[in-house]
C-alpha cells in the first residue's frame, strides 16, 4: 500500500507531521483574529483558490473530527451522497480554523475495489489514527479533508447500474480541475 502525504511549508507541523517525515516548524501565535482577518488569512494562504469549487458544491471537505468519530464506531467511509451533512466543513468552519496554515488536507491512496476505495474500513481506521495525532494539538482546532471518495460526487451504486445524475456528473468534473 501506498499513501501520498503532501506537507505544507506553512503548516505548523505536529508529531504526525514529523512522523510523516515533513520536518519540523514552529509559527509566531495568531490569537484574537476577527472571522474578516482569518479571511484574509485563509485567502493569503491559498484558500482563495478551494471557494469557488466548495462555494459550487463540486468538492465537500470532509470533517476530521467526523472522520475519527466514524472510525471509532466501526465506521466504512460511505460514498458523498450518503454521508450526513455533520460530515462536512462549510467554508466558514475552514476560515475560522485558520491559524497558521491552511486547514485542509488532501488523501490520496489506491483503492482497493473498482467500486469502493476500501470497503472494510481498513484505511479509514489508519487514517483516523493519523487526524486523532493532528488534531491532538492544540493549534490544529479542526480539519477538512479531502478524500475523494467522500469529497466528491460519485456514483452511489455501479454494480446495479445506480450513476450520478447529470449535475453531479457535472460538478464531479469540476471537482477535478
Amino acid at each position: 500500500r501506498r499513501y501520498l502525504i503532501r506537507c505544507s511549508k506553512s503548516i505548523r507541523l505536529t508529531q504526525a507531521g514529523e512522523a510523516m517525515g515533513c520536518g519540523t516548524s514552529k509559527a509566531r501565535p495568531v490569537i484574537g483574529l476577527t472571522y474578516k482577518q482569518k479571511l484574509k488569512l485563509w485567502r493569503k494562504l491559498g484558500g482563495g483558490d478551494l471557494e469557488r469549487v466548495l462555494a459550487s458544491g463540486a468538492v465537500a471537505l470532509l470533517d476530521a473530527q467526523w472522520i475519527i468519530r466514524h472510525a471509532e464506531a466501526g465506521g466504512v467511509l460511505s460514498h458523498r451522497q450518503a454521508l450526513p451533512k455533520e460530515a462536512f466543513l462549510s467554508l466558514a468552519d475552514l476560515v475560522e480554523a485558520t491559524k497558521y496554515f491552511l486547514p485542509v488536507a488532501a488523501l490520496s491512496y489506491p483503492w482497493l475495489t473498482k467500486d469502493h476505495p476500501d470497503p472494510l474500513g481498513a484505511n479509514l481506521s489508519r487514517v483516523a489514527r493519523a487526524l486523532k495525532a493532528l488534531l491532538s494539538d492544540p493549534d490544529v482546532p479542526r480539519l477538512g479533508v479531502f478524500w475523494d471518495f467522500g469529497s466528491l460526487h460519485q456514483h452511489p451504486d455501479p454494480a446495479n447500474g445506480a450513476m450520478r445524475t447529470e449535475e453531479q456528473n457535472a460538478l464531479f468534473k469540476q471537482g477535478l480541475g
